[in-house]
């Protein structure tokens, strides 16, 4: 089932009045934009600029000239036999009869407009941003994919409008319509992260019972802290490569606390490189996923010592 973004007559009236004022995206990278941030997938995403402000949501449908397609078995693709170097074309199920989109104009991703509770935002991020709502027509966002095979998939997309559908499996819902912007798609290796230097007071404990141990942060990533620990003399021994520790770590300033766990990666005689696997959450560990790396990240930067 699909409907439409506007309310103009559909078939091939609106794709060529659409094409004399636009040009053809590229229909292989939509097909790969689709199979990175599929409907019904999660992503994250922050307003341009401002890395530090990452939100979860979801897509719920996509905009393909205007059709709006709510689910993935509606989209049909038909490639060249091999060898061959036509394009791949996109055909939407309507009703059991298939819909060809010869050339795709404009490609946007649907998501919910569900607005923004107080706990969403700290007070610094709710002043940076510009009163009138979170979601505003022009604004530029990155999106985020949760697949992570060649890296993690982002892409820019524009706030094309706010509307609330009055049809649909969604009707009388809000939702943001985002233009995607198909030449910013990128993959970003996880792995190749800027190292950032601070001076961090921090605890560290051999095991989850074990006594603190005081050591200082020197440097991070999103996923590995440097710890200065030339003052661990009596248990300098225990701290071999490969050797699980828990890293914690305070913030006053921000009102935040940190307990990480990792592995020992590197060590020298006055230093060791913890990769970070999970964090205490409500008592228990979980796996340090991005969302969590980058609240890490964006809450350390704050310190006056980060440079």
């Amino acid at each position: 089932m699909f409907g439409f973004l506007s309310r103009q007559a559909a078939g091939g009236n609106k794709e060529r009045a659409a094409g004399a004022s636009r040009q053809a995206l590229d229909s292989e990278r939509i097909v790969e934009i689709m199979e990175y941030f599929p409907i019904g997938g999660k992503i994250r995403y922050y307003p341009e600029h401002r890395k530090d402000l990452v939100l979860e949501s979801l897509i719920i449908a996509y905009g393909i000239n205007n059709y709006l397609v709510y689910t993935q078995n509606d989209i049909h693709i038909e490639r060249p036999e091999e060898g061959g170097d036509a394009p791949p074309r996109i055909l939407l199920d309507d009703d059991w009869k298939d819909v060809t989109v010869n050339s795709i104009y404009s490609f946007c991703f649907v998501m919910p407009d569900v607005g923004l509770s107080d706990k969403d935002l700290d007070y610094v991020s709710k002043v940076a941003l510009k009163t009138g709502g979170w979601f505003q027509r022009g604004e530029q966002f990155t999106l985020m994919s949760v697949f992570t095979q060649r890296g993690v998939p982002h892409i820019d997309a524009r706030i094309r409008k706010n509307v609330l559908l009055k049809e649909g499996y969604y009707a009388h819902h809000s939702v943001v319509v985002m233009e995607v912007l198909p030449e910013t798609l990128n993959h970003v290796d996880q792995r190749q992260h800027c190292r950032i230097r601070t001076q961090v007071p921090a605890r560290l404990y051999l095991s989850e019972d074990g006594e603190p141990h005081d050591c200082v942060l020197v440097d991070f990533t999103e996923s590995c802290f440097k710890l200065r620990v030339d003052g661990l003399t009596g248990v300098a021994r225990q701290l071999g490569v490969r050797r699980t520790v828990i890293v914690a770590v305070d913030l006053p300033a921000q009102m935040r606390s940190f307990i990480l766990k990792g592995r020992i990666l590197r060590r020298d005689e006055n230093h060791i490189v913890v990769s970070l696997k999970s964090r205490l959450v409500g008592g228990q560990f979980e796996d340090m996923d991005l969302l969590a790396a980058i609240d890490l990240k964006a809450s350390l930067l704050q310190h006056p010592e980060t440079r």
